[in-house]
């Protein structure tokens, strides 16, 4: 293991424990959007930044959903695996990018049940979240958050390939 990645692990609880929170407040604030997971909301995915040395396991489980940080090296348990550059990840989380064109240009991959990933993806384009909304910030400092975020992004993503 890196001394990256034994840093990010000795500090993976306070994340655990801030990503789980925001995931349950979603779930508290819009239920819809965990409803309409239907049996992928059970399902255990695996969200594996290429770029980071460690990866997030989520199970959104309405209400009671629970995210948790492993080795990117670690195989858990898991109905499917997402992998790719730590910015497209957020930027798909967000809508800034669009997961068929990630996936087709292979700058994500898929692996496991993709019918969970499928729902999972239609979800959470249907629910318009954003990251001030998963860390739990409402108007005023939405906006200007998620446009400060967005911008951060920017600068971490790597730079287009030609065509």
């Amino acid at each position: 293991m890196t001394p990256r990645a034994r840093v990010l692990m000795a500090l993976r609880g306070p994340a655990e424990h801030v990503l789980t929170l925001a995931l349950r407040r979603v779930a508290r604030r819009r239920p819809d959007v965990f409803e309409r997971l239907g049996e992928a909301g059970d399902v255990i995915f695996i969200v594996a930044p290429t770029d980071f040395p460690v990866a997030f396991r989520l199970r959104p489980g309405a209400g009671a959903g629970e995210v948790r940080v492993v080795r990117s090296d670690e195989a858990p348990p898991h109905a499917a695996r997402i992998s790719g550059p730590l910015a497209t990840l957020l930027a798909l989380f967000d809508g800034r990018c669009d997961a068929d064109a990630a996936f087709f240009s292979r700058r994500i991959r898929v692996d496991g049940d993709t019918r969970a990933v499928v729902a999972l993806h239609n979800t959470l384009e249907a629910a318009e979240l954003t990251l001030a909304d998963l860390l739990g910030v409402g108007p005023p400092f939405r906006d200007r958050l998620n446009a400060r975020l967005a911008a951060a992004l920017e600068r971490l993503a790597p730079p287009a390939r030609a065509a």
